[in-house]
């Protein structure tokens, strides 16, 4: 919300502070005691006050003005809610109730408190209320009711139903999408904000509406369900469903469940239910029994990270949208606790992800596990925190036993621990590791920090590893305050914080900046929470310490030692540290600063500072001697090194300012006078020694005033001769000394922030500073020293300004009265010194009283009020006894005039005068930039040092102190907030004069100065309008420069132009100046224009026009002055400050708003007049017309008709030449047809028995919307009969409350009109249509090609057809058929995609048309339908996809009977399978937008399709199978039915295919594809085989093929590539038709001769045969655009036969007519029958698991085997592939827990397979099968036994390459601990004692040797499948050394000489131990014995060649 900016230019809610200080004493009785004082003080219970404001040095007056801002506040923004004054009036006072929350936070009664929100919750749900207001206004609501414990539903209610409707109105609008409303672009997430603070405030019987509500949308399959999910995460109540369970969650859990459990295939809403379930769980905790839902929802979890487990590396991707982390793990956290079995789950899921955390396992899922780690961890202290240290005021209380125990968190800590341990190492999650370091160390020091103190201290003595260091240090330094503050459970953990402090300086390395920085920061941490002091030698006056204690004093001696050896590295850094100067012209003093310098400066600065603060003086005094000494002599460069510098004895004066000035100062002012003396005025520049003595001087006074004192005159005497010397470094160098010197004697600030008020100089004999170590401060004890600017600090600054600030306006008024001559270099060097004035003491210049300017005219008081920043009487620094700001604005306005008029380009002078307005306007003691740094470092230093178990009230005292300074200065920032006087006006003369200079150095600051004050200054643009409007015409008394700065002035900044301000009379005078100002072509103009127009496209809101307050809220202000009875002596509410608006004012409200609407309506019809006078009037410059084209589309709104001309220009702009012109009349056409659309009635439509059995589906009360025969309307009475509904979504769960239908046709608007009939609007509309003339260009633009290959349907095109085609029925279809026609016929695809959308826009836009008029429609239409089936191409498939599926959406299906049918006529035709393939395309697309109601289509569908399955083309097969996963799309199986009871059981085509693929488990037989293979050889044909193939064709055909004779037949099939005719096409099945007439015809001999040899070899053999005549002449050479042949695209397959089927059947016959050639060409279609029906199957298992939204069914695992034993097949490699990725689908697909046992039944019957390549499948299946079902079987034991079974059976199998297979997959599974350690410890001695068996080397005497061989080979077998178990073992364990696993090595490594294969399989085992261990082998090595490690080293480590 803090960008939130309302027009009138006040922030809403800028800057919201961090108010969340809760219980801020260290008990809560002494809370409480402070809070009653407080109510007698204030003489009222304040709802929740900012506590920082008590401890303000002017805390006494600070009550007084709060409670008079808000009797202000109060009164004002009542009366103008009741007087109904939007502008200004609500829109400013609602800022400033935000204004007055953020400074005070909510200080007033309870009762004001709720009087507030429903006051604004009513003015929010106003109907019709402008987005704007609705984002604004949402603002401050959520600032009201943030704080959820101080009211709860006792104290208010809210109701629901106007919050939804209002969200729905805005975030849900049509009206949006068509540009009709423009919204704020943050109100989405405002909003969703604003329901989750009010749902906790809805009644009871919420949830019950809710359902009725929006169960009728809850249709699985319709994007409606996402909606519904959507709007029951945003509202549904959860907070207080404890009170009463029946009424709230459980009316929705099982049902919602339900729906999950049936769809449960990542559906699009599964993150909007589990983010719910997430909510109830955290409001409900232990309330709802999770047990069931557990493994379901945990592999959603794991899946959501798409880790890379995939099926033999085949990625099929992931459906649906990804879980959120934060969701998952809030989840996960909430119900952990009691006897939850999540802390079980969680912790298998840890042990399966853990390598995945592992640094060398990188990949784009790393993001996402460390993010879900880290949101793990802070969900679960946040809970530790909330159920044990966080006071409750309402809301759920869980049970003592539901509640996480001490062991709950121990076991959560240890499940955590070893990720974290990986994540720290991570280049890229190491922060999110130290977030949760942090979180975890809180929680269980003793568990995490030896391990973290270990890694350091090992990480500090390796030089070769940097990135561990820094990772080291920065996972210590997030757990410092656990690692400071004193444990029981970790005693010994303040003993490692001083070595290690003393051990990381070598970090600090001058040439590694990353590894210093860091190094910096963890010094500063550590030093923030460690008193510097040494007590080493009061050990014994301390006998209460322990003996760690006493060895943290004794470490302490070493702290001079260490201040000592960060100096000295500190130095070698700075002294290493200069300006580099890269070019010899450029000077050092001009060189920039680089980034690293600068993170240096500040590095250092802060580590010095925060080391200084916690020390004692005695090292403070070592300290001060060591920079002293470094300082003494030295001369640096000042912009870096000496800067630096100059910052580290800052530290020293700001820490200790007495004793640092002491030490430093006189040294320095000697040095300077010295050299001062020496003069220096007539030096062009000053010398290096003096430069860097000024910055250090300037840097070390930046002390509280009070210590600069004694110094001040020998500054002020040096200031004097400094002053008139003039170079650009001397006027910095000075000007800082000045600005520091004034700042530090005006400034109110805190002088300290240690960590202890007391500070660090007690007497050690009774103060024990480790006490001390990491305290926390107490916000009602913080005893600040504030530094107040006493008398003589004032009087002190009031002479320097007088006598810099005088002397310098003396100087400027002698020169601009031309008494005096000044170079530019002293004219640059005043303005500089008077703008350091200004930036020393602003906080003492008082605001200027002068006349104010009335910029907006208001009924109620818009004037501005300061804050109190000091305590008493404000001191003035006045200049002359008279305002010093005044004083300054004048003498700058009579300096610029002479400026301008004689030294025009001065551009420095003149620079400098915009910098001094600035600093006049905005700026009342602290800079903005600089209080905005200073915000976002103390957010991100509290962060870090933040407690979150023990909550906000354990903050350290330090970032407390800056906390109250921060809220210091921002009550100085909003005194910069000033009434606008006529002295402002005439700032923003003189900055208009600037912003439009001749110099572009010039214009820029004064447009930033000047843009920023319009933005600062409520309505100030106002002023400015006429000049800027004077600005934009064209005179020759305008330059091109003033031009441009108008046009930047207008354009503003981050989408904030003037012409998007909320103010239609600027909008009336800015707009027409902008379009007509087109006197520049320049390329700047160009650039700024274009921008300028792009900001009001995007930027400009639905301002409103017609405002109106319901009366009822108009009356709720005036509830605001009722008078409540005080209680206990306190105000129940606070008295508004002006008395209650009287009944005359409230009705001359009424009268002010209805004029003010009427001016608004007049002021857009007038603007609307001009812009279309403008474009009419044919004078603007081409690219001015397109602007104002684009800017009356913008204006084109839903509450306001554009008129008939603006109309006609847009109609006209249709055939535009200009193509912006073109698309932005396209798009606004559809606004405007729906701007005239006319209202169409609907009436109510009874159900019978609606609410009787309700289940998801087809039923008897919805059957009559489903599609059939009987519901097709086939009479007027029967298409006017309330039976058709058009949004699919209706009816298939719940109805709703009133289901309304249209109206018959008579009731409906009449299509059939007159001209008279028209408006004028639609005439111009008409009469464009009815023009011939007119609809031929159209449609020539319409058509046109844009982008080649690009092009794309146009949804913009599509609804201005449909618009049309509403608005004006058949009068307008009937000019427009045969142009229609012609671009069906036409082969561009830029023809045929102009018809898609003019198609699917008549369909659509047919829907109120009557009977007859639908009738003469359908009757033209369906013949074009039909004939345009077999035109489609290549290019235009998909355009026609989207156009029938467009023209199918939302209607009903009865209703588009006709083209329902058409697209069902046979869609396999053999006509060619691209022609198959489309068919089928737009089919599915029409038929999947019907969705659960074509039953009987889907029914007919699949009869038809069955048959083809073995279809012969690839694509046809494709997309068959696609179809046919659409057709099973309504299987969905929910808890009460199967949804689907009229549409076809994916169980039965199963049941059906599967006898089929029988013959697909057999082996293929080589021979009949070695067959196939020779058979391609060249086909020879004889006359006698001439005359037989003659014999068997029809008489016809063989007519024709005798006339063209043998040779002409010859001649056509050595055109083939290799002379090789094809196979025969695909015979079509009985009842199919045979390809039309004219297909039965071979090509003439000059059609093949102009096919080019090179096509014939580029085509495959099907290619040719199918070609269309079209397509041959396109392959001809120089056939193509510009003689270039086009690209063909593989999968194409042209529409026609080259030759007939028949003739290819015959010539087959005759050339294969050998029993022997003859049965193997049969096995061989048979095999290849099969081989396409699995392919087929494939493609459908394929679309069924990836598109389908129910879970996989059972019946699938069925063709498991035939799909393993496939997926390696060498000869059918496309058949391969297609079974690898039906295989991939199904191990990576979610698998019920009901299907299970069937899934690993299917398995178990493959791995007992002959084949040995279908059992290495089986185990690749199987190995992500149980990766992705992890959860599943961990809750299944039996199951995920047989899974380990399988394995161990396997494992042990005949063949080498299974036996390795299964070692593998047992690795992977022991890694993941899917096997459970007692299973493991079996299986580990199992294979033990496998490989101890001996193998006999020889037979016995006697023994059969065949025998004995067959005996030894078993022998072998079972060794070494004991060896790849041992191995397994080994494998598993890739970055650890387990107890268990030496001892495997050890027997491993005996059997590297045994018999092969044993010696290959244990080589490879320590090869891959070696590469997984190597990088950790120093940490491993110590779990090895010296034995274990030499006989390791033997094997892994190769002998050396000198050895």
């Amino acid at each position: 919300m803090g960008g939130l900016m309302e027009e009138d230019g006040e922030s809403s809610c800028s800057e919201i502070l961090d108010n969340d200080f809760e219980d801020s004493c260290d008990t809560i009785q002494k809370s409480e005691d402070w809070k009653k004082a407080r109510n007698l003080e204030l003489g009222f219970e304040p709802q929740k006050e900012i506590v920082y404001n008590k401890v303000l040095p002017y805390a006494a007056d600070v009550d007084k003005e709060s409670t008079s801002w808000f009797a202000e506040i109060k009164a004002n923004l009542g009366k103008s809610i009741a007087l109904r004054e939007l502008r200004p009036g609500i829109v400013t006072w609602t800022s400033r109730l935000n204004k007055f929350i953020r400074l005070y936070g909510l200080k007033f009664p309870k009762a004001d408190h709720i009087s507030l929100i429903n006051l604004l919750y009513s003015f929010i749900t106003s109907p019709d209320l402008e987005p704007f207001m609705v984002n604004h206004t949402a603002g401050t609501l959520i600032s009201l009711l943030r704080k959820r414990n101080l009211l709860d539903r006792q104290d208010l209610t809210l109701e629901w139903r106007p919050l939804y409707e209002m969200y729905e109105r805005i975030l849900h609008s049509h009206l949006v999408s068509l540009g009709l409303i423009k919204i704020p672009s943050s109100i989405d997430q405002t909003l969703k904000s604003l329901v989750k603070l009010c749902r906790s405030y809805f009644p009871l019987s919420t949830t019950e509406e809710m359902l009725r509500e929006w169960r009728p949308l809850m249709c699985p399959l319709d994007v409606t369900m996402g909606k519904a999910m959507s709007y029951f995460e945003i509202f549904l109540p959860t907070f207080s469903a404890f009170e009463n369970p029946d009424q709230t969650y459980k009316l929705w859990f099982d049902e919602l469940l339900g729906f999950w459990s049936a769809c449960g295939n990542s559906p699009i809403w599964e993150p909007h239910l589990l983010s719910l379930l997430a909510r109830l769980a955290e409001h409900n905790t232990g309330q709802v029994d999770w047990s069931l839902y557990m493994p379901v929802i945990f592999t959603r979890v794991q899946k959501m990270f798409s880790l890379p487990v995939h099926y033999n590396k085949t990625n099929v991707g992931n459906k649906g949208m990804s879980l959120d982390s934060s969701t998952a793990a809030r989840w996960i956290v909430n119900t952990l606790g009691g006897e939850s079995p999540t802390q079980t789950f969680l912790s298998q899921l840890f042990q399966s992800l853990e390598s995945y955390y592992h640094p060398a396992n990188i990949g784009k899922y790393s993001i996402k596990l460390t993010e879900f780690m880290s949101k793990l961890s802070d969900f679960f202290i946040k809970r530790v925190h909330r159920e044990r240290h966080k006071k409750r005021s309402w809301g759920f209380v869980p049970h003592i036993e539901h509640t996480l125990s001490d062991s709950d968190i121990t076991e959560f800590v240890n499940s955590v621990k070893p990720i974290v341990y990986h994540a720290m190492w991570s280049r890229w999650g190491f922060l999110d590791a130290g977030a949760t370091l942090a979180c975890l160390a809180t929680l269980r020091p003793e568990l995490i920090l030896p391990t973290l103190v270990e890694r350091l201290y090992a990480a500090l003595e390796t030089v070769t590893e940097p990135h561990k260091l820094t990772a080291s240090l920065y996972s210590v330094l997030s757990v410092a305050r656990c690692l400071v503050y004193k444990s029981k459970l970790y005693p010994e953990g303040q003993t490692h914080v001083l070595p290690l402090l003393f051990s990381v300086l070598p970090g600090i390395d001058t040439n590694d900046m990353r590894k210093s920085m860091i190094t910096f920061q963890y010094i500063s941490t550590f030093a923030t929470l460690v008193p510097f002091v040494d007590h080493s030698n009061y050990v014994d006056d301390h006998p209460e310490l322990s003996e760690e204690e006493k060895n943290v004093c004794f470490q302490t001696s070493q702290f001079e030692d260490f201040i000592v050896e960060f100096f000295n590295r500190c130095f070698a850094i700075v002294e290493n540290s200069e300006v580099q100067q890269i070019r010899s012209e450029v000077s050092t003093d001009d060189a920039s600063v680089s980034r690293e310098d600068t993170m240096k400066d500040v590095g250092m600065a802060s580590t010095f500072s925060a080391i200084l603060m916690q020390s004692s003086e005695k090292l403070y005094d070592v300290a001060l001697k060591k920079v002293k000494n470094w300082i003494n002599g030295k001369i640096m460069e000042w912009k870096v090194s000496g800067k630096i510098a100059a910052g580290l004895c800052r530290c020293l004066t700001k820490v200790r300012p007495e004793k640092g000035l002491a030490g430093l100062l006189p040294l320095i002012l000697d040095i300077i006078e010295g050299i001062v003396k020496d003069g220096i005025r007539n030096e062009n520049n000053l010398n290096d020694e003096l430069k860097f003595q000024l910055m250090m001087l300037s840097e070390i006074i930046r002390v509280p005033g009070k210590y600069l004192l004694p110094y001040i005159d020998r500054i002020d005497t040096l200031l004097s001769s400094l002053v008139q010397h003039s170079s650009k470094e001397g006027n910095i160098l000075t000007g800082a000394v000045l600005r520091n010197t004034l700042r530090s004697l005006t400034q109110t600030c805190p002088v300290e922030y240690k960590s202890s008020a007391a500070g660090y100089d007690r007497d050690l004999t009774t103060y024990q500073p480790l006490t001390d170590w990491g305290k926390s401060g107490d916000i009602h004890s913080l005893e600040i020293d504030w530094y107040i600017p006493g008398h003589e600090e004032v009087k002190v600054a009031h002479k320097l300004v007088n006598k810099v600030l005088g002397t310098q306006l003396v100087t400027l008024g002698e020169y601009t009265d031309n008494k005096k001559v000044l170079t530019k270099e002293e004219l640059a060097s005043s303005i500089s010194f008077i703008s350091e004035s200004i930036l020393g003491s602003g906080v003492f210049m008082a605001n200027w009283k002068d006349e104010i300017v009335n910029l907006k005219t208001s009924q109620v008081d818009l004037s501005q009020r300061s804050h109190i920043v000091f305590p008493g009487v404000n001191p003035d620094l006045t200049q002359n006894s008279s305002n010093a700001r005044q004083e300054i604005v004048m003498v700058m306005h009579k300096l610029l005039s002479f400026q301008l008029a004689n030294f025009p380009d001065d551009t420095k002078s003149l620079r400098g005068i915009s910098t001094i307005y600035q600093s006049l306007l905005f700026y009342t003691g602290v800079p903005k930039v600089e209080y905005d740094a200073r915000w976002r470092s103390f957010q991100a230093t509290k962060k870090a040092m933040e407690n979150k178990l023990l909550g906000s009230k354990k903050i350290i005292r330090a970032i407390l102190v800056d906390r109250c300074h921060l809220q210091h200065e921002s009550r100085m920032i909003g005194n910069s907030n000033r009434d606008f006087t006529k002295t402002h006006q005439l700032i923003y003369d003189d900055l208009l004069l600037l912003a439009t200079n001749h110099y572009s150095e010039v214009r820029i600051k004064g447009q930033e100065v000047l843009g920023r004050g319009m933005k600062h200054f409520p309505h100030s643009y106002q002023l400015l309008v006429p000049k800027l409007v004077e600005l934009l015409k064209e005179d020759e008394n305008i330059s091109h420069e003033q031009f441009k700065g108008a046009l930047y002035l207008i354009l503003g900044s981050k989408g904030k132009s003037l012409l998007t301000k909320h103010n239609w009379e600027t909008f009336a005078a800015l707009c027409p100046a902008v379009i007509e100002a087109s006197h520049s072509e320049k390329p700047s103009i160009i650039k700024v224009f274009s921008a300028l127009q792009e900001t009001v496209v995007h930027h400009l809101e639905t301002i409103t026009i017609n405002f109106a307050i319901p009366d009822k809220v108009a009356q709720q202000a005036l509830h605001l002055w009722d008078k409540v009875e005080n209680q206990n002596n306190l105000k129940l509410t606070l008295n508004p400050s002006l008395p209650k608006p009287s009944e005359q004012e409230i009705l001359d409200g009424q009268k002010h708003m209805d004029e003010n609407n009427i001016k608004a309506s007049n002021l857009f019809a007038v603007i609307v007049d001009k812009l279309c006078s403008q474009l009419e009037s044919g004078k603007l410059h081409w690219r001015h017309y397109n602007a104002g084209v684009s800017i009356l589309a913008v204006l084109t709104r839903y509450d306001k008709k554009m008129p008939a001309r603006a109309v006609k220009i847009m109609v006209n702009n249709l055939i535009h030449d200009n193509i912006v012109v073109r698309k932005t009349s396209i798009h606004n056409m559809a606004a405007l047809l729906k701007q005239n659309k006319r209202p169409h009635v609907t009436i109510e439509r009874a159900i019978e028995k609606k609410d009787e059995n309700i289940q998801p589906g087809n039923r008897k009360d919805n059957q009559w919307l489903q599609y059939s025969p009987e519901n097709w309307p086939k009479t007027k009475e029967q298409w006017n009969s309330p039976n058709f509904v058009h949004k699919t979504h209706f009816g298939y769960y719940h109805w709703p409350e009133k289901m309304t239908v249209y109206a018959a046709e008579d009731k409906q608007p009449n299509l059939d009109r007159s001209l008279q009939e028209m408006t004028d609007q639609e005439l111009e509309i008409f009469q464009f249509l009815q023009d011939e003339t007119n609809l031929q260009k159209l449609i020539e633009f319409l058509s046109l090609e844009e982008n080649k290959g690009r092009d794309k349907f146009d949804s913009r095109k599509f609804l201005m057809w449909k618009g049309i085609f509403r608005n004006f029925g058949l009068q307008v279809l009937e000019k427009l058929k045969e142009p229609l026609e012609k671009l069906c016929d036409d082969q561009q695809e830029s023809s045929q995609r102009c018809a898609a959308e003019m198609m699917s826009g008549l369909i659509r836009g047919s829907k109120h048309w009557t009977w007859e008029m639908t009738e003469n429609l359908w009757s033209w239409l369906v013949p074009v339908l039909r004939k345009l089936l077999g035109n489609v191409t290549v290019e235009t498939i998909r355009d026609w996809g989207i156009c029938f599926a467009t023209a199918s959406e939302s209607r009903d299906p009865n209703r588009i009977h006709w083209m329902l049918e058409v697209l069902m006529e046979e869609p396999l035709r053999s006509q060619g399978s691209f022609l198959d393939s489309s068919r089928l395309y737009v089919l599915q697309g029409a038929m999947a937008q019907q969705e659960w109601r074509v039953g009987s289509m889907l029914h007919r569908l699949d009869q038809f399709l069955n048959p083809f399955l073995t279809h012969p083309y690839q694509n046809v097969r494709d997309r068959l199978g696609s179809v046919m996963s659409n057709i099973y799309a309504l299987d969905i199986q929910f808890p009460s039915g199967t949804g689907g009871a009229l549409s076809p059981n994916i169980s039965d085509l199963v049941s059906e295919v599967l006898p089929k693929l029988e013959l697909m488990k057999v082996d293929p037989d080589p021979e009949i594809y070695n067959f196939h293979k020779n058979s391609k050889s060249v086909t020879e044909i004889s006359q006698k085989s001439f005359e037989d193939i003659c014999s068997k064709l029809d008489p016809e055909l063989a007519m024709q093929v005798r006339e063209q004779g043998l040779e002409h037949l010859k001649s056509i099939i050595s055109k083939f590539p290799g002379g090789r005719i094809p196979s025969p096409s695909f015979v079509p099945p009985s009842g199919m038709r045979m390809p039309p007439p004219q297909s039965l015809r071979m090509p003439s001999a000059e059609t093949l001769q102009k096919i080019p040899p090179e096509l014939q070899k580029m085509f495959g053999p099907g290619m040719l045969r199918m070609a269309s005549p079209e397509m041959l002449n396109m392959m001809r050479p120089n056939a193509g655009p510009g003689g270039k042949m086009p690209t063909p695209k593989p999968e194409m397959s042209p529409p026609e036969l080259l030759l007939p089927p028949q003739l290819l059947s015959a010539i087959h016959e005759v050339s294969l007519n050998t029993p022997q050639s003859g049965l193997l060409a049969e096995k061989w279609e048979e095999r290849q029958s099969g081989v396409r029906l699995l392919q087929t199957v494939c493609k459908l298992v394929s679309g069924v698991l990836l598109r389908n939204w129910y879970t996989v069914k059972p019946e699938l695992f069925k063709v498991l085997e035939m799909l393993a034993l496939n997926e390696s097949s060498e000869l059918e490699p496309d058949l391969a592939r297609d079974c690898n990725v039906a295989l991939a689908c199904l191990s990576t697909c979610i698998v019920p827990l009901k299907v299970l046992s069937t899934a690993l039944t299917a398995v178990e019957h493959v791995s007992q397979s002959s084949s040995w390549k279908a059992k290495n499948a089986m185990l690749e299946f199987l190995q992500v099968h149980v990766f992705t079902n992890m959860a599943a079987f961990h809750s299944q034991t039996e199951e995920a036994a047989r899974v380990v079974n399988i394995v161990t059976r396997l494992i042990k199998d005949d063949r080498i390459e299974v036996r390795e297979k299964a070692g593998k997959v047992l690795g992977g599974m022991l890694h993941c601990s899917f096997i459970s350690e007692e299973v493991a410890s079996k299986l580990l001695d199992q294979f033990k004692l496998e490989v101890s068996r001996k193998i006999k080397k020889k037979p016995k005497l006697n023994e059969d040797a065949s025998l004995f061989q067959e005996n030894k080979s078993k022998a072998i077998l079972m060794r070494h499948s004991g060896v790849l178990g041992l191995s397994a073992f080994v494998l598993s364990c890739p970055y650890d050394i387990p107890p268990h696993l030496p001892d495997i090595l050890m027997l491993l490594a005996d059997h590297l000489h045994g018999p092969q294969p044993i010696p290959a399989t244990v080589k490879n085992v320590f090869q891959e131990f070696k590469r997984t261990h190597q990088d950790n082998w120093a940490e491993h090595k110590q779990k090895l014995t010296e034995d274990q490690l030499a006989i390791l080293t033997d094997l892994l480590v190769s002998p050396s060649y000198y050895a």
